[in-house]
């Protein structure tokens, strides 16, 4: 009698070959997106390139060299981070999680709300376990929210009394940061409230499980995890901050860490729905804040756009490759 559950082989080769058909299609779709972001800011390439002439001198070699580095470090500390979160789910590699986080990144570059982040995480899990991950990943995004959220807060303070911007609005938005951040730290503590949440609604509770992981995390755990978190948004700083001294933004460094801080408070909050990577959001932002200094705002885009191209352009790229390498599906 045969075994009807033996895969036909030509079935399985159909399939195979779908899903290598399906990740060539999405490599061709990223190269794509990256390829209308260029052409959408092609009237500042010639600024760009005028402004990169003016910053080739000996002096910005080494601030050039740590910008590099600081690239490893950065996505470095995002898949540590990453790794942290998943052990409560699976054990993953260092090397597995950050081909994850950059996978992850190139699928959510050309999805709306970043959406493919999730998808290229969840690559290595048990499809069994992939549901449970998305708890995990929201667990990192929220600290990670967090963090950009509080130093944010304590910036734009600074920036209201420094440059004097005592309006309403501004204290309105003070307090609506800090309530925020209360609030951030109120849902953790309570975090098992919100599963309990989603099993009294009806439509909402066969998405309860993807929460529950989220009960599983000590505050050990979670401290471990805002700690790299932290780490991610120090380098990311650093790198900001060594770029506008690359491109000669003259400022003392507190007002340049805290407009750096302002600029990702900025992307922070306002909804992911850029399919450009956040390139718009941080350049409009970045000249509306270096606008109160007086600086040249042509160098301004231009750091902003050259931060984009290493800690974006790059990686999206090698994620890219690694989608087409890796059996995702």
């Amino acid at each position: 009698m045969q075994n009807t559950n033996e895969t036909n082989p030509k079935t399985s080769i159909l399939s195979e070959k779908l899903i290598s058909l399906f990740k060539i299609l999405l490599f061709v779709v990223i190269v794509w997106m990256l390829y209308k972001t260029f052409k959408e800011k092609q009237q500042n390439i010639g600024d760009l390139i005028v402004e990169c002439q003016k910053t080739l001198l000996w002096e910005n070699l080494w601030k050039g060299i740590l910008l590099i580095l600081l690239i490893f470090f950065n996505w470095g500390f995002e898949a540590k981070k990453w790794q942290q979160l998943a052990l409560k789910i699976e054990d993953i590699s260092f090397k597995e999680a950050f081909k994850g986080v950059l996978m992850g990144l190139s699928l959510g570059f050309i999805t709306p709300a970043n959406l493919g982040d999730y998808a290229g995480r969840m690559w290595k899990f048990q499809h069994q376990k992939r549901a449970e991950s998305i708890g995990a990943i929201l667990l990192g995004n929220g600290i990670q929210f967090y963090i950009s959220l509080l130093f944010g807060t304590l910036s734009f303070v600074y920036f209201v009394f420094r440059k004097e911007q005592f309006t309403s609005i501004n204290f309105i938005l003070i307090l609506i940061f800090s309530f925020s951040l209360y609030l951030g730290f109120f849902a953790y503590l309570k975090r098992h409230l919100f599963y309990l949440f989603l099993l009294k609604i009806p439509f909402l509770k066969r998405f309860a499980h993807t929460v529950k992981v989220l009960e599983n995390f000590e505050i050990q755990e979670v401290m471990e995890v805002f700690f790299w978190a932290l780490m991610r948004y120090l380098t990311i700083s650093l790198q900001f901050v060594l770029v506008l001294l690359i491109f000669g933004i003259d400022l003392n460094l507190v007002d340049l860490l805290a407009i750096v801080c302002l600029i990702f408070l900025v992307k922070t909050i306002v909804p992911a729905i850029n399919f450009l990577g956040d390139l718009g959001i941080r350049e409009f932002s970045a000249i509306y804040f270096f606008g109160f200094y007086h600086v040249n705002t042509s160098a301004v885009i231009a750091a902003t756009f050259v931060l984009w191209l290493i800690n974006i352009l790059f990686p999206v790229l090698l994620g890219s490759i690694l989608v087409l390498k890796t059996r995702v599906f």
